[in-house]
């Protein structure tokens, strides 16, 4: 199960942060795509640095969580600013933050005796 967790929650983020790229380089606001990009990065390079390590058990990466719900807030502040068309942007923020919170309780905290390929 840890192995399906991992990688839904690695294509997520994946794909929110080509999403983010994409929203960058259209003609609209640049605040919900630099949101949508802090919200997917952050876990995503955390991830990836810890791809192949089995969990912390108590250990929480509480700098990259305030930087994915930063992400979050970001996007909030696009929407309020820039009008309820980019709520679309929210709904896929808040995708890739649940993606982070279930990889961090099924993969980073799961028991040290258990199987990373489980």
């Amino acid at each position: 199960m840890r192995a399906h967790i991992r990688s839904l929650a690695g294509a997520i983020l994946f794909a929110n942060l080509v999403l983010a790229g994409w929203i960058m380089m259209g003609q609209g606001p640049l605040l919900p795509g630099l949101g949508l990009a802090l919200t997917a990065a952050a876990p995503l390079a955390f991830m990836i640095r810890s791809w192949n390590q089995i969990g912390r058990g108590d250990d929480h990466p509480v700098a990259i969580s305030a930087l994915s719900g930063l992400g979050c807030v970001m996007i909030m502040v696009a929407v309020q600013r820039f009008g309820e068309e980019h709520q679309w942007v929210l709904i896929s923020g808040l995708a890739a933050l649940g993606a982070w919170m279930a990889w961090q309780r099924w993969v980073w905290r799961s028991p040290r005796n258990l199987d990373p390929n489980d």
